[in-house]
């Protein structure tokens, strides 16, 4: 038995030293997982967000009193709302009828060939319910960004939406912070070139703060951060959106959504694309 068993043993483990390999380039040869967006560094919720809060019921939020340039916050239960396909089937009549969204942004595309299988559902359902409606790109730092403008372009036309579109960048990968940046001024200038509108960039006050600071300064921000007070990114940020919250309710979707508002005098207005 024991001459038999070790050749038997040998021939199992040469076979496993030469499949491993194989398995490994399958999985990166296969489709492209879509990255489920993380927030790079979360602040802590406080116990006022959690458990779920319903988005009526949310406390007044506390403006810090060390940012005084943010002069025309007021907080109410009026504010917008994204949507991905993680909230599922949306009655979008419903949240309308609450009278608390102002605007909603969908996700449309992920990197280079991702899209969201409610996107184009969500935009029609959306305005047909009266509610101005814009989509957003997941940016991925690790993918060629052409190819992703090209993903965006080829699923997105902004004559059947309300809201400029925003580019939602969490995380940084493993490159460079010139190469970062480079890779995503090209995606960002190419929208802007072929839809002729400057997007709203989304991303969270220590991301900004540690990488996106003096780069894109001429762009709005929406800025995440699920805590009582507003948060603080630098100077140069120009801050016209608050994230305020990933665990909203409203009636119409059933579990969590993310909630924002507007700050420092920013409106409607300032993110609806101009119609010519």
């Amino acid at each position: 038995m024991k001459v038999k068993f070790i050749p038997t043993l040998l021939t199992i483990m040469a076979f496993l030293l030469v499949a491993a390999p194989l398995c490994a380039d399958n999985k990166k040869k296969g489709q492209k997982v879509e990255q489920r967006p993380l927030i790079d560094e979360p602040d802590e919720l406080p116990a006022i967000l959690s458990p779920q809060t319903p988005f009526a019921s949310i406390a007044p939020l506390v403006i810090a009193e060390k940012m005084p340039r943010v002069i025309n916050y007021r907080a109410t239960n009026m504010g917008g709302i994204d949507v991905s396909h993680y909230q599922g089937n949306i009655d979008w009549k419903a949240v309308h009828s609450t009278g608390k969204v102002l605007y909603a942004y969908v996700k449309a595309t992920e990197s280079t060939g991702l899209v969201d299988n409610t996107y184009a559902l969500n935009i029609r359902e959306a305005r047909k319910a009266g509610i101005p409606v814009g989509c957003y790109h997941f940016f991925s730092p690790t993918t060629d960004a052409q190819a992703q403008l090209n993903n965006f372009i080829t699923n997105v036309d902004l004559s059947n939406q309300d809201l400029v579109p925003m580019v939602d960048v969490e995380l940084r990968g493993k490159s460079t912070l010139p190469q970062f940046i480079g890779r995503l001024r090209t995606f960002i200038q190419g929208l802007e070139k072929h839809y002729h509108v400057k997007p709203i960039l989304y991303t969270s006050v220590n991301f900004y703060n540690k990488y996106l600071a003096g780069h894109f300064d001429d762009y709005i921000y929406m800025i995440a951060r699920y805590a009582d007070e507003i948060p603080q990114p630098e100077q140069s940020c120009r801050f016209g959106l608050w994230q305020y919250s990933a665990t909203g309710r409203i009636n119409g979707i059933h579990g969590a959504v993310d909630c924002s508002c507007f700050v420092d005098g920013y409106n409607l207005k300032d993110i609806l694309i101009e119609k010519k």
